[in-house]
């Protein structure tokens, strides 16, 4: 059984009604006439299967497989059927030296008769063909996909087969994400528009998606110069990166929604970034940590997916700080001028347009009129400076009943069988990657291996035992070492019994001299390597050619193999533990061997999936913990950060078990992942509430869902969307991929949104020290005089917290619950330096206006400043 390299093709047969494809005339004859079809198509360059075949030692035909060289020898079912043929080997004649012919990979689904030896029917058979010419694995291709017939099914394979399809996976990516982009397009305008034609912004949503498309590519340019190369996985970053770049997006257009609107735009558009700049830096931060972690997988594509992720997120923050800023600040002096989101012609407020038409008022007016006043005092009518509905919904209906005693029992319950049905899951996992999985749904090699695993799985793929330093095969000692190795695979209760399954040259050899009254030579060396070459391989060991290699014109051996035949490796663990034992038996001894099967290459993942997945996360959660202390400062929210991120991780693996994903490369990233997006949304959560200056626990998290509550939930929207799509990508890589990411951002979601905020106001939190309270009172003694208004992510100004809170009085100005009513303010004012009186007399002066055109040439008084 040859491992499938050069110009090798496979097939697998079945009857279309399911039933034997051996003894029956009509199916045996439409095997042959494939056969028949395969052999004689020429190829591009006119050659055929017989002039290029791989031919048997005596080079007078074609090396065919065992049960195809027995059909043909037969010519149908019923001649078949009697010469009574046993399974797993065929010795027709009866030598005691040699097991005969081995059907073990060949014959599936096969039904013994009562001495367990004898076959009575087998429900599939494989074929193994070998060419010499590469071109020749074209013809094959295009022979089996147009080979029709009613008796059979064939399934076939080449030996590059599953590697072109899997290279075929990135192109069939591309339409899925010019749709994810529109979608996120579409998502990202209706969530920026609002019932106003000038405070709208569905340009700068639209720009939001741009930037995080131009940071993907630049991504994608940086690294594949750097000389990366570029995997399957990989292709499905651009998703992840568009969706990340969009949650950054609207992080800033709620920052810029929260500013006073009276400011400059070159005020405004810095207070926005200074709000927004510790959610967006956060998340950047601990997304490049938990991918930096990823890069140290032992995994080339889980390493490779985390290089080109963690460069995407460190280059959408630079264009969110750069690019995107400078458009919203654009669009700021927009909204400044009163014009048109769309046409960005100048338009009159509602107030100013009540002559015009009902078309005029309903498609072009909006913004804000300054003959009400409304610069001087925004948010006097509750129009300026308006929290959108799903902000409202989230602080004045989900705090309060978050807050009461019966919805956190509620929330503990369900919460509890959450974890439970996570930790059931957790035991169900699966573990490694099937071949059928890599390719998409409906391609050919995806039959094949389905097939294969159903009906050829008993005894498995032969395991080679490859004795790789020279020996002295003719002494006792060693004949004894190699018969004693064999004995333990006798024992091992993952091999068949290797005098009866296995074929080992060296004992069919001493069998040979046996048999021919030639022991003797079994230990002498002229003798042993003089009748092994002229006389058993040549007649009776041909096919034991390739596993012996002579050195010094057949005077020494320098190497030499074996096989051994797995028993019942059916599941992915099962064959995990059988590559185990085999290395660990030929590793034993005073002889030294290797051990090596080509499916070895899926078993080590298995090996090895568990251990790094556990690496990964425990160093990355270890970093994730560091960087929350550094990045807040606050006993409670590094707890409730570290607490959220285990619960989050229990819960994606435990339910993407029970959603039929296993534990693979594809998993491992998306829990790399889901370590970046746990801290991101229980980071902005829990500091927003540790953070508030409210008292009560509701006022506390009313605060903090105004603050990050709807970036929470745009966040985990925008991704999902961006992932939906893959959903119904044919293929199982994409696939598991949308499954994991979905659970990612429904269980982050809800942990911030419910879970943590129950816990918040339940459990007691730590207090802030004396010098940050006294910098912050300084911050915003400093505000409240300049005629400005505090801008913090934690403590919002505009909080409902402070609705109910009395006004006080400084030094003449009334403090509110939203924004301060200022005085007219003279240069007489003992709170200003002479710089700013320089200032006020600057402003005093006649300016054309910059901002808005309609306000051109008026001469502006302090108090609208």
């Amino acid at each position: 059984d040859r491992v499938a390299w050069g110009s090798t093709a496979r097939v697998i047969i079945q009857a279309t009604d399911g039933g034997d494809v051996l003894f029956r005339d009509d199916v045996v004859t439409e095997i042959l006439r494939f056969h028949d079809v395969l052999r004689t198509t020429n190829t591009t360059s006119g050659q055929t299967l017989d002039t290029i075949c791989e031919r048997t030692f005596d080079g007078t035909q074609c090396r065919l497989s065992n049960a195809l060289r027995l059909m043909i020898d037969a010519g149908s079912g019923a001649n078949l059927s009697n010469i009574n043929l046993t399974y797993p080997y065929y010795n027709p004649n009866g030598l005691n030296y040699s097991l005969g012919l081995y059907l073990g990979n060949e014959l599936g689904g096969v039904a013994l008769g009562t001495d367990g030896g004898t076959v009575l029917s087998s429900a599939a058979v494989q074929f193994v063909y070998y060419a010499w010419s590469s071109e020749w694995r074209d013809t094959f291709l295009e022979v089996c996909s147009e080979f029709k017939s009613d008796k059979i099914v064939v399934h076939y394979t080449t030996y590059s087969a599953l590697q072109d399809e899997i290279l075929a996976l990135p192109l069939m990516v591309l339409p899925y994400l010019a749709a994810a982009i529109a979608l996120l397009v579409l998502f990202s305008v209706v969530s920026c528009m609002m019932l106003d034609w000038v405070t709208t912004k569905p340009w700068l949503a639209f720009m939001g998606v741009v930037s995080a498309l131009l940071a993907t590519v630049s991504s994608f340019g940086l690294v594949l110069l750097a000389g990366e190369a570029f995997s399957t996985l990989v292709a499905v970053v651009p998703f992840l990166l568009i969706g990340v770049g969009v949650d950054d997006m609207f992080v800033m257009i709620a920052a810029w929604r929260k500013c006073d609107l009276r400011l400059p735009v070159q005020e405004r558009t810095g207070r926005a970034m200074a709000d927004a700049a510790s959610a967006i830096t956060i998340t950047s931060i601990t997304d490049c940590v938990a991918f930096g972690v990823g890069v140290i997988s032992v995994f080339p594509s889980v390493r490779l997916f985390c290089i080109y992720a963690a460069v995407g997120v460190a280059f959408d923050y630079l264009y969110q700080i750069t690019f995107f800023a400078a458009v919203m600040s654009l669009a700021g002096r927009r909204e400044r001028a009163n014009r048109h989101c769309l046409t960005c012609c100048p338009v009159l407020p509602q107030s100013e347009a009540q002559d015009k038409s009902a078309a005029y008022q309903l498609c072009c007016a909006g913004g804000v009129s300054r003959q009400e006043d409304a610069y001087e005092n925004p948010g006097k009518d509750g129009k300026s400076n308006k929290d959108p509905l799903l902000t409202r919904l989230l602080y004045k209906y989900l705090a309060p009943v978050i807050a009461k005693t019966p919805s956190k029992i509620v929330i503990l319950i369900v919460y509890a069988g959450y974890l439970s049905v996570a930790i059931w899951g957790c035991l169900q996992v699966n573990i490694g990657l099937k071949f059928q999985n890599l390719a998409a749904d409906d391609s050919y090699v995806v039959d094949f291996y389905s097939a294969d695993e159903a009906y050829f799985k008993n005894y498995g793929p032969k395991v080679d035992i490859f004795i790789t330093e020279p020996l002295e095969y003719w002494t006792v000692d060693v004949q004894q070492a190699i018969l004693d190795k064999l004995k333990v695979f006798d024992e091992s209760p993952y091999f068949y019994d290797t005098s009866e399954t296995s074929e080992v040259w060296f004992r069919d050899y001493l069998g040979f001299l046996n048999q021919t009254g030639n022991s003797d030579a079994a230990t002498n060396k002229t003798a042993f390597l003089q009748l092994l070459n002229d006389e058993f391989l040549p007649q009776f060991g041909g096919h034991y050619r390739d596993d012996i290699l002579f050195a010094d014109f057949f005077t020494n051996i320098t190497a030499s193999r074996f096989y051994v035949l797995p028993n019942d490796v059916k599941t992915k663990e099962r064959e995990k533990d059988m590559m185990i034992e085999a290395r660990r038996i030929a590793e034993m001894g005073p002889i030294k061997m290797v051990a090596f099967a080509a499916d070895f290459i899926f078993a080590e993942q298995v090996v090895a999936i568990l251990p790094s997945t556990l690496q990964t996360v425990g160093i990355a959660s270890a970093a994730m913990f560091v960087v929350s202390f550094l990045l807040i400062p606050h006993c409670v929210a590094t707890i409730f950060v570290t607490f959220a991120l285990v619960s989050i991780d229990v819960g994606l693996v435990g339910y993407m078990a029970l959603w039929g994903v296993q534990l693979d490369i594809v998993s491992m990233t998306s829990i790399i992942i889901c370590i970046g997006f746990s801290v991101d949304f229980s980071a902005h959560i829990t500091y927003a509430y540790v953070s508030s200056k409210a008292t009560a626990p509701q006022e506390k998290l009313a605060e903090a869902f105004r603050a990050v509550g709807m970036p929470i939930l745009q966040a985990s929207l925008s991704t999902i969307l961006a992932m939906v799509v893959l959903a119904f990508f044919p293929a199982y890589l994409f696939k598991a991929f949308f499954k994991t990411i979905f659970l990612v951002m429904a269980f982050g979601a809800s942990h911030g949104l419910v879970i943590l905020p129950a816990l918040l106001t339940t459990l007691p939190t730590c207090e802030f020290g004396q010098g940050e309270t006294k910098i912050d009172e300084e911050y915003q003694m400093e505000a409240w005089v300049n005629g400005g208004a505090p801008s913090r992510l934690s403590t919002h100004s505009l909080s409902p917290s402070k609705l109910g809170h009395k006004p006080t009085d400084m030094n003449g100005v009334t403090r509110t619950a939203s924004l301060p009513n200022l005085p007219k303010l003279g240069s007489d004012n003992p709170y200003f330096t002479p710089e700013m009186r320089n200032w006020l007399k600057w402003v005093n002066e006649p300016k054309t206006g910059i901002d808005n055109p309609v306000m051109r040439d008026q001469k502006w008084e302090v108090s609208e400043l």
